[in-house]
């Protein structure tokens, strides 16, 4: 398995990762909810954007095909100097527990850090277990909890964790 950084050939790739993850992942929220999710956050042109912008960090984890991907792009300078926001670690569920989401999170600050980042957030749904786990594992912290408007009109509770890349 390597990381590299992502093209918009693996578009199609990256929106079978993200519906796998999100059916087994989110299983929390309601079908209707995830299925929004996916059409907003996953869109063929949103995705390609993603991958184009000169401003973020868009990675995949490759074997015989796309099996992870993370995405992080800078905060509002006014927000914190310094600082990203990871958008999106997914990995496909079957690949779990492999280190496939260590080795994206590493890739993405390694990136970040040569651009001269030196913190990293995450915003993560409080009931996503494995999420939570995953990050305060690597030594993010958390920092925040609010509930946020969701792809349908739902709300769910928010945890925000920051980590020092320094």
């Amino acid at each position: 398995m390597q990381t590299r950084p992502a093209t918009t050939d693996d578009v199609p790739d990256v929106q079978t990762v993200a519906r796998e993850t999100w059916k087994t992942a989110y299983d929390f929220l309601s079908r209707e909810e995830r299925e929004a999710a996916l059409r907003e956050r996953y869109a063929t042109d949103r995705l390609e954007s993603a991958v184009a912008d000169d401003d973020g960090e868009f990675v995949v984890a490759v074997d015989d095909s796309v099996v992870g991907f993370a995405y992080a792009h800078p905060v509002d300078p006014a927000e914190r100097v310094g600082g990203a926001e990871l958008r999106d670690v997914q990995v496909r569920p079957e690949r779990w527990n492999e280190g496939i989401g260590r080795s994206l999170l590493a890739a993405i600050e390694d990136a970040l850090r040569d651009r001269g980042f030196t913190q990293l957030a995450v915003a993560v749904f409080a009931d996503n277990e494995r999420a939570r786990s995953f990050f305060e594992a690597q030594g993010f912290e958390r920092v925040e909890e609010r509930v946020e408007d969701l792809f349908s009109g739902g709300t769910a509770r928010q945890l925000r964790y920051h980590h020092d890349m320094g």
